[in-house]
């Protein structure tokens, strides 16, 4: 009988450079393939969005990434950043242990020394395991919490504007609302929020309390003109409760208009 079960999606973010055509296709599909599962790039979908927003969907889509950090590409670092707060599970591959961030290097990751064959057996017990063990959490929390900025939730809307009206902005202060809809704890773990923004936007803070030290903030920037600031989570959201997080944002003295884009902040 023909199985009709769809087959789990694993989206691939790596160069596109001919050296690594043979670390894709010998390596990282095969191992997809032999572990019950099916992979692609973007290069290989037929999509009318643009790149990027072709990009974003799949990674909030797939049920497991994989990302391949030899020769440290950027777009690759800014795919990744955006995964991970998403709270996607990413399994990371590199040829040389050095280009893997400081930041990342406590993620599981495969370091292949450009040895395919041995690449693929390593990979696909990884991307077969995480077939038989998928994060509950990822379900549950998309679907309690909710969010607002500045009381407006973003199931009504993903973008949120502010204008100077003729005069220059530069500073930006806001705060997001995260509310726990469900009865049970949200852990620290299962969630993430991150803004998405214009990269003209060189400074982002964010504080559970005004007079409290603030948190961590990871940016990571792209050519296309955006940037993605990961806030580091250090608060579970108790059952049917909120959390407020004060977000302050810098942009340059002549700063007209900014546009704060907010996309699947978990």
């Amino acid at each position: 009988m023909e199985q009709t079960t769809p087959k789990p999606f694993v989206f691939v973010l790596m160069p596109f450079h001919d050296e690594f055509e043979d670390v894709y296709q010998l390596g990282i599909k095969a191992a997809c393939k032999d572990a019950g599962g099916y992979c692609e790039r973007v290069d290989e979908q037929i999509f009318e969005e643009s790149i990027l927003e072709r990009i974003y969907n799949q990674i909030a889509k797939a049920d497991l990434l994989i990302a391949d950090m030899s020769g440290r590409n950027p777009n690759v670092f800014y795919e990744v950043g955006y995964a991970h707060a998403l709270g996607r599970r990413v399994i990371l591959l590199t040829q040389k242990t050095e280009d893997i961030p400081f930041d990342l290097k406590h993620y599981p990751h495969i370091v292949y020394g450009g040895k395919i064959t041995e690449l693929k057996q390593e990979l696909e017990k990884r991307v077969r395991w995480a077939f038989e063990h998928p994060r509950e959490f990822q379900a549950s929390t998309d679907r309690h919490i909710e969010l607002f900025v500045n009381n407006q939730s973003l199931i009504s809307s993903t973008i949120i504007e502010y204008e100077s009206l003729g005069k220059p902005l530069n500073s930006l202060k806001f705060e997001i609302h995260l509310h726990n809809a469900s009865d049970k704890t949200i852990e620290v773990s299962a969630f993430q929020v991150a803004l998405l923004t214009d990269d003209r936007i060189f400074y982002c803070r964010a504080w559970t309390r005004p007079d409290e030290e603030s948190f961590g903030v990871k940016t990571f920037k792209r050519a296309n003109g955006k940037a993605i600031h990961v806030i580091d989570n250090v608060f579970q959201v108790l059952p049917d409760s909120w959390e407020k997080l004060f977000v302050h944002c810098r942009l340059p003295d002549n700063g007209d208009t900014a546009k704060l884009i907010h996309q699947n902040l978990f």
